[in-house]
C-alpha cells in the first residue's frame, strides 16, 4: 500500500528545509533502513541513508506530488522544494 513520505524529522539532528511531500518506491524506502510505518525523512536525510542522490526513477510517478506534469502546477496544498524538484528531473545518480 502506498505510503506518503513527508520530509521533516525521523531522527535526524540537522536543520530541515520546509516540508517536502514526496513518495518513493517501497524498495527505496526500505533500502534507507526505513520500515513502512517509520516517520518521515527530508530528501537530504533519505539520500544520506542511501549514500547517493535520488533520481526520478526512485519516485512513484503515479502520485500527484511527484508529478512533473504542468497540469498539477496550480495545486499549492503540497510543497515542492527546489531540491525535490531537481531530484524529480534527475536521470542518474551521483
Amino acid at each position: 500500500m502506498p505510503r506518503l513520505r513527508k520530509g521533516n524529522r525521523a531522527g535526524a539532528v540537522v536543520p530541515h528545509p520546509p516540508w517536502e511531500w514526496y513518495m518513493v518506491h517501497d524498495h527505496v524506502w526500505h533500502a534507507a533502513g526505513m520500515a513502512d510505518a517509520d516517520g518521515f525523512l527530508c530528501i537530504g536525510c533519505l539520500e544520506a541513508r542511501l549514500g547517493r542522490t535520488l533520481i526520478a526513477a526512485d519516485f512513484r510517478s503515479d502520485m500527484f506530488m511527484n508529478s512533473t506534469d504542468p497540469a498539477w502546477a496550480g495545486y499549492s496544498w503540497w510543497h515542492r522544494t527546489p531540491r525535490l524538484a531537481a531530484r524529480l528531473r534527475r536521470n542518474r545518480a551521483t
